[in-house]
């Protein structure tokens, strides 16, 4: 019965895996995109079961123990939340974007009768312990002279990407690729 529930469990897991991780709902020239339901369904999930989990394991494995214990409401109470709220939005007047953990979210919206040219940079920073990492951003130059830098630092940012671009691109506004 036991092996039977894990295989259930496997084949569920990897099911979701397989389905992708960002939605793109159109309504008429409304094109959103947000995380699919069981992304923030299982971040919340695994950490409720980290905190027992972590209570367990914590005589058997002091830091591992503990570490489940600090980390799982840490998730269950602000990333699976935050991962709810995660939105991109581009229709005809502009791209907005809502990301960022919760208490902490960033707006960027950027009107495209505003715009006089889109450069798609990228900036590499080191970690702590030396690893390099590349962010990629849409800087969005206005024709006031005011520049709008918008991170594409998750999966819905980054699947609502190439609309943005081809919107840009049929409202005739430059886009320079400096990356």
């Amino acid at each position: 019965m036991q092996r039977r529930v894990l295989r259930i469990a496997f084949a569920a897991i990897l099911l979701a895996g397989l389905s992708g991780c960002v939605q793109e709902t159109v309504t008429g020239t409304n094109h959103i995109y947000t995380y699919e339901l069981w992304v923030p369904l299982s971040t919340l999930l695994a950490g409720i079961v980290a905190i027992p989990a972590g209570w367990f394991l914590r005589e058997k494995s002091s830091r591992f123990g503990w570490g489940l214990l600090i980390f799982g409401p840490i998730a269950a109470i602000f990333f699976a939340p935050s991962l709810f709220r995660e939105r991109a939005t581009v229709d005809d007047s502009g791209f907005t974007l809502r990301s960022g953990i919760w208490g902490m979210t960033a707006v960027h919206e950027v009107k495209f009768a505003e715009l006089q040219k889109v450069r798609i940079t990228s900036e590499e920073t080191r970690g702590r312990r030396g690893a390099k990492r590349t962010n990629y951003y849409f800087l969005c130059e206005c024709r006031n002279g005011t520049s709008a830098k918008v991170p594409m630092n998750n999966e819905v940012v980054k699947a609502a990407g190439p609309y943005f671009v081809t919107k840009l691109a049929e409202l005739k506004i430059p886009i320079v690729d400096e990356t």
